[in-house]
């Protein structure tokens, strides 16, 4: 077995300075994950207390897992792979949804895009999930009348307007079976970041998908105003289940 390779992307930045966005933890606020009170001590957990770094050959490899990043130049820019090592019993992988695999992939891709895009600027964003449980009807994806965009290619362009009461404009940042990523322009150049997870049964450990809405310089009304429409959209699409 061969290890596998999550995720493999070139960001227009220097080697240094993404290594520095990764291990910087007061850098890593502008790019992992969303917002949140425990986000600077999950931050440090992960890139800092427990991870181990070689600057030498750009590898950081992470406590309790398998999974390592290796940060490389690419010409002027960089080269980032998330890589997985592979099973020591041999098991062969298997094509379903991971909730580590796919937050890995979430989280650099929000990497890129904080860098490319915003110079890793202050952000603000909203996180909203799916719970596990019984329940008819689509997920989130299909929901947002989204679906069709997982099959388009990076860069590909994009107009729609979504249940939420959005006029989405932008394009496509990322595509995969389970993840798709979109810039929003009236989000200040911003990022939505849908997944659609596995079975409504199980799901994954996040429930059975979930959204990271990624906003910049936005006035406090406009922000408000994002957050009111889609969480009463969402708290009736997708109800807690008793």
């Amino acid at each position: 077995m061969t290890d596998r390779v999550l995720i493999d992307m070139t960001i227009s930045a220097p080697v240094a300075e993404v290594w520095d966005a990764v291990r910087d933890p007061a850098k890593g606020l502008r790019w992992f994950g969303w917002d949140s009170d425990s986000l600077a001590d999950e931050v440090d957990f992960i890139f800092v207390k427990h991870a181990t770094a070689d600057e030498a050959t750009g590898t950081i490899r992470f406590e309790g897992t398998q999974d390592r990043f290796e940060i490389t130049p690419d010409g002027a820019g960089t080269r980032l792979r998330v890589v997985r090592a592979a099973p020591a019993d041999g098991t062969a992988w298997e094509d379903v949804y991971e909730d580590m695999t796919e937050g890995w992939i979430a989280f650099v891709l929000q990497l890129k895009f904080a860098i490319e895009r915003h110079g890793l600027g202050e952000r603000r964003t909203l996180y909203f999930t799916a719970p596990k449980g019984e329940r008819d009807g689509d997920r989130p994806m299909a929901a947002l009348g989204l679906t069709d965009i997982t099959g388009a290619a990076d860069g590909t362009t994009y107009e729609r307007a979504i249940p939420t009461g959005d006029a989405l404009k932008g394009e496509v940042w990322y595509a995969s079976k389970y993840q798709v990523a979109l810039t929003v322009e009236a989000w200040g150049d911003g990022l939505l970041d849908l997944h659609d997870a596995g079975s409504w049964t199980a799901g994954g450990g996040h429930g059975a998908g979930m959204a990271i809405l990624t906003t910049y310089g936005l006035s406090d009304a406009a922000f408000g105003d994002i957050e009111t429409r889609w969480k009463a959209w969402w708290e009736a699409r997708f109800p807690k289940q008793a």
